[in-house]
């Protein structure tokens, strides 16, 4: 397959995102957006108020002052349901960081799967989609513009749960979310780059990192702080003192582990194979089969390397502390 750009340029990707649903969304996005290693295209929300994700996005965006890069509010509902309107704010639990449009640059007007169909096809074999969220706008891109297929370097996915000593592997929640969507990325013709939410290796942030979001004095940061106040206190699962994680930052880890000679090289370790999955009654219930198999056309994410994921942890802190890059990367319309 398509391997990620070499070290000469940076690694041209559209982030597909549940923005606002938990708190990794906002760190990785914060992450790519001031990372040279990556061109950030265009980010595409999904799933419920998709509306309120793109004001979530465009809030970040233009305070790393990137607000040129196209940012759509996508597919409120899974397939083959459509975009009906949804109630506002509707799993979103961040939305204090831009409750309203006032001061936002404006959305992009194109439809989510049609911004990934035409970036494709402005440069094939080179665009790479990172999913983590519902797979709804990947899905959709494949089924109504079926040359995306073929024009994506590859479609990265954060959304398993399998690996090393894990029997039965499990649907991840960004795959349970639209299984007629996995289903549809998983028997098309595009490279499928599979990585499964809890891999070992890769951990999250600590409170003293926290902190140091807490008292950095950025814009950046600012809007940071807030998402973690308000992912602390909306969250069901989350309290005062909850500690954000960066399970998402594994789609980024394995663009940056194909770099050679890079710190990061090799930092998740593959395997081909093929994932299988199998779709319930009105798409509601859904199975992963994952298989090894030298001739298959997924490829697996198996392993990561420790010491490689506490690199990883420190350049995503660096990235996400440090005054914005606007312009270094810049993408344009």
């Amino acid at each position: 397959m398509n391997k990620p750009a070499g070290p000469s340029g940076p690694i041209p990707i559209i982030i597909d995102t549940d923005i606002g649903e938990d708190i990794d969304d906002i760190l990785v996005v914060a992450f790519a957006l001031n990372s040279p290693e990556f061109e950030v295209l265009a980010v595409t929300t999904v799933d419920c108020d998709t509306a309120a994700r793109s004001r979530i996005t465009r809030r970040v965006t233009a305070a790393y002052g990137r607000p040129e890069i196209p940012v759509v509010a996508g597919y409120t509902r899974s397939m083959p349901q459509g975009n009906p309107p949804v109630p506002p704010l509707d799993g979103v639990t961040q939305n204090e960081v831009a409750p309203t449009e006032a001061g936002l640059p404006p959305g992009s007007p194109l439809m989510a799967d049609e911004l990934i169909a035409k970036l494709a096809a402005e440069r094939p074999g080179e665009v790479y989609l990172l999913t983590i969220g519902s797979m709804t706008n990947a899905g959709m891109a494949l089924t109504r513009f079926p040359e995306t297929a073929k024009n994506l370097a590859a479609i990265v996915t954060n959304g398993g749960q399998f690996g090393p000593g894990r029997q039965t592997p499990g649907i991840g929640w960004n795959l349970r979310y639209d299984p007629v969507a996995v289903a549809a990325v998983a028997r098309s013709e595009a490279k499928w780059v599979l990585l499964p939410e809890g891999m070992a290796g890769l951990g999250g942030l600590t409170a003293e990192d926290v902190e140091k979001i807490r008292t950095r004095g950025l814009e950046t940061t600012d809007v940071i702080w807030l998402a973690i106040q308000e992912w602390r206190k909306n969250k069901r699962e989350c309290g005062p003192e909850s500690i954000p994680h960066v399970s998402d930052l594994r789609t980024f880890a394995w663009l940056l582990g194909g770099r050679p000679g890079g710190d990061l090289a090799g930092v998740i370790q593959t395997r081909p194979g093929r994932a299988y999955i199998t779709v319930g009654p009105r798409g509601t219930v859904a199975e992963l089969r994952v298989e090894p198999a030298d001739d298959g056309p997924h490829v697996l994410g198996w392993t990561a390397d420790a010491e490689k994921g506490a690199a990883l942890h420190d350049l995503c802190m660096e990235r996400i502390l440090a005054e914005p890059i606007a312009g270094k990367n810049s993408a344009g319309q």
